[in-house]
């Protein structure tokens, strides 16, 4: 059976939820300002019908350009559906909308970015263990596909001796459409001493298309997956236009895995 239910998230936004005064000064830094600019986003009409959290999210990120990280919960029901109705205002009016009842997530905007998490009580140690895994040296050229460059990060020593360490297996992906999601055709970065989560972050606030990774982990089975999603590079046309953001009309390049 499936739970029909509203989507309501407990926030707790650095300094923004409840401090945006605070953040007006007249000497604003780079990262205070690039959160309160996104913070204060106009959004009109936002209506999204999902099945599962992921979901809702990649449909949120991709249609208003909002770049999301995802940090799902150990106990997410996948098949769950969830409902969004947001008459206008701004982002943080969303969200706080969104805090109207608590449950199990939490989150923040922090260096351009909404970063989406399980609260301590209800956190996957083992999924925090790996998004803080510190990276030596990463790199990503020219067009890269978000498939590829997921592989390349779950390759890399420091986050392959987490997986090891901890017996995890990497979840496949299942292809459902016609469009290979990218990052950018001439999206090219390289970092070194950089944690993973900080990675995802970065991909998904520069990338002119890559707008949302998630991670999950199937307890069930011990494996875990991390997910890009993006929009085609030359549809950006209709990025925030208002409507109802359905399963029938969603841009879902990937299925995610079933923890059956």
């Amino acid at each position: 059976m499936k739970s029909n239910r509203s989507l309501c998230l407990g926030i707790g936004i650095c300094l923004l939820l409840f401090g945006i005064p605070k953040l007006v000064r007249a000497q604003r830094t780079n990262a205070s300002s690039k959160d309160e600019d996104l913070a204060l986003r106009r959004l009109n009409n936002v209506h999204i019908e999902a099945q599962s959290i992921a979901q809702l999210f990649s449909d949120l990120s991709l249609h208003y350009d909002i770049p999301i990280g995802l940090e799902v919960a150990p106990n997410d029901n996948e098949f769950a559906d969830y409902r969004l109705d947001f008459t206008k205002g701004t982002l943080l009016d969303l969200l706080r909308q969104l805090v109207a009842e608590q449950t199990e997530y939490a989150c923040e905007i922090k260096d351009g970015v909404v970063n989406v998490f399980p609260k301590d009580k209800y956190r996957d140690p083992i999924l925090d263990e790996l998004l803080a895994a510190e990276i030596s040296r990463f790199s990503v050229k020219e067009n890269t596909s978000c498939w590829t460059l997921e592989k390349s990060l779950i390759a890399t020593p420091e986050v392959r001796r987490v997986v090891e360490t901890n017996g995890l297996t990497h979840a496949g992906v299942n292809f459902t459409g016609f469009y290979i999601p990218q990052v950018g055709r001439h999206f090219t970065f390289s970092v070194s001493k950089t944690t993973l989560k900080s990675i995802l972050n970065k991909v998904i606030r520069e990338s002119p298309v890559a707008r949302i990774w998630v991670i999950k982990r199937y307890t069930s089975h011990h494996s875990f997956y991390i997910r890009l999603n993006a929009r085609g590079e030359d549809a950006a046309s209709d990025v925030g236009e208002p409507g109802r953001i359905g399963r029938q009309d969603r841009r879902r390049f990937v299925d995610e895995p079933r923890d059956e």
